[in-house]
């Protein structure tokens, strides 16, 4: 009974970190329960759980950023998403527990640091067609696999220094397309665990609770404060993975 409690309290607190950074970010609830998550799920429970709580917040949220959106931007990536999400998703049989958790942590990792470098390089300019595809392919490919579409697109539309109210817009439409398109499959071809209702439902008040915490955050903080409460959130959660593996 013990061990039951501390594995759904570890589900409420993977899920609770998600929607937070959500909250804070509009974007991160893979990358961040994952850290969690990654400890006591196995990636077949891992993947649909990410996909179908992120799916459920950015459905909440997106009309509030829907005006934001910069469509003439964001095709490109959803095209190359689509594009990659089949393949994700036919290689989530073969996830191991233990690769599955370095990968998640190296993400972590280097997502992290992606955006302290990004931070100090000029910003890209200009379009560049084929790199959103193959962002988009990418992102598309670790949604599948993952959950974590957001991942690829994050980091370039940061290199590229777009304004936040136009990264939140396409952050958040590309992952919900990712998600929609991944749970379509997952369900088209039976990949949803047996326990994912029991997963939701122990994953539902943390969520709750979570998102409007992070909002109720992101009201009355900096953008600077923001980037590094995250980066110390995320970055503690992928050492924290590759730990046990070194």
């Amino acid at each position: 009974m013990e061990h039951e409690l501390a594995y759904y309290a570890i589900v409420a607190l993977g899920a609770f970190a998600g929607a937070l950074a959500t909250g804070l970010a509009g974007f991160a609830f893979g990358i961040t329960s994952l850290g969690i998550w990654a400890h006591v799920l196995s990636p077949a429970e891992a993947a649909p759980m990410v996909i179908i709580c992120s799916l459920l917040i950015v459905l909440g949220t997106i009309g509030a950023i829907w005006r934001a959106i910069d469509f003439r931007s964001v095709w490109v990536f959803l095209v190359g998403g689509l594009i990659g999400v089949p393949g994700g998703v036919a290689l989530l049989p073969y996830a191991d527990p233990g690769p599955f958790r370095i990968f998640v942590g190296a993400t972590l990792i280097l997502y992290c640091a992606a955006f302290i470098i990004s931070g100090r390089m000029p910003a890209i300019t200009g379009r560049y067609r084929v790199i959103d595809a193959l962002v988009g392919f990418g992102g598309g490919v670790m949604g599948g696999f993952s959950g974590l579409s957001g991942v690829l697109p994050t980091i370039w539309c940061s290199l590229m220094k777009w304004p936040k109210d136009r990264q939140r817009g396409t952050f958040q439409l590309f992952n919900g397309a990712m998600h929609s398109a991944s749970l379509t499959l997952y369900i088209a071809q039976d990949r949803l665990p047996e326990n994912i209702l029991t997963l939701l439902g122990a994953s539902a008040p943390a969520m709750i609770v979570g998102t409007g915490i992070g909002f109720a955050l992101y009201r009355r903080i900096n953008d600077a404060q923001f980037k590094k409460i995250l980066l110390w959130m995320l970055g503690a959660s992928g050492i924290g993975l590759l730990i046990p593996a070194l």
